[in-house]
């Protein structure tokens, strides 16, 4: 496994957020898309910046492994709102291309807060739209990685449903435990579902236990990675057993210093490994 950080863990922008990943010892990069208009003509994303992006992260031996698009979680392809599912489809399609043009191999599709999926009908649209977009995807050799609350019986049933390389699970071993998962027995379940992991902490505080309808994400990075309730080692063995091979990604707090807290939560994951 190669242990990576996300953009804004290390607090780097575009500009320096390679170099400075490679100095501090990470092999693997996730681009933070946080605004559709990123994608626009002289944003973050656009097809010179994404070259350049991609040329600059070869030079630093970085690999881009990943693209998320957070703002997805704003509405995304499991609402019942038919302008928001037609939105979606779009900027998962125009993070398709951005992925190929850096060269990243996972676009994260998230699905928090007023994205959530809610109910058998959510489900029913997610995995419709998830077989349309699932062609483009493949033909762009990208990897749609579903990341949400679902539970593991749920996120099998999608990626099976679906049937494509081009779709898959984007794991986080601390959301499932805000929502009441045990992350191990995940692991297990979803197996070589899962495309790509997020790497950070949940510590318990005594209160109540979190649920998919209340969940504790108060208590995710509450602590720095290995001070909490996650069983990273556990996890860690968990992965190697269903043949996971691929990048880690931090997504810690900060904890005063940007890098030196991604700099410990990574020696974290490196012993567990």
């Amino acid at each position: 496994m190669q242990i990576g950080t996300m953009q804004n863990v290390i607090n780097e922008p575009i500009g320096s957020v390679f170099a400075q990943a490679k100095a501090l010892g990470f092999a693997s990069v996730e681009l933070d898309w946080n605004e559709p208009g990123q994608a626009a003509p002289g944003g973050t994303f656009s097809p010179y910046m994404c070259a350049h992006a991609k040329m600059t992260a070869e030079r630093n031996g970085i690999t881009i492994a990943s693209v998320a698009a957070h703002f997805l979680n704003n509405g995304n392809i499991a609402s019942a709102d038919v302008a928001t599912v037609t939105d979606a489809m779009l900027q998962i399609r125009r993070g398709i291309r951005i992925c190929r043009a850096v060269g990243a191999r996972v676009l994260l599709v998230p699905f928090f807060f007023k994205a959530d999926i809610i109910g058998e009908a959510g489900l029913e649209r997610l995995m419709r739209n998830l077989r349309v977009l699932a062609y483009d995807a493949e033909q762009a050799g990208v990897v749609l990685g579903v990341e949400s609350t679902l539970s593991a019986a749920d996120n099998c049933r999608v990626v099976d449903t679906v049937a494509s390389p081009a779709v898959g699970i984007y794991w986080d071993m601390a959301n499932g435990m805000a929502v009441g998962y045990d992350p191990v027995a995940d692991v297990q379940t979803m197996g070589r579902r899962i495309v790509q992991v997020h790497g950070k902490e949940f510590a318990h505080d005594g209160g109540a236990v979190g649920t998919r309808a209340q969940p504790r994400f108060d208590r995710l990075n509450a602590v720095p990675l290995g001070h909490g309730d996650v069983p990273v080692a556990d996890i860690m063995q968990a992965l190697r057993a269903v043949g996971y091979t691929g990048h880690v990604v931090l997504e810690t707090g900060h904890f005063n210093d940007h890098h030196a807290s991604a700099q410990a939560a990574a020696a974290v994951l490196r012993q567990a490994s």
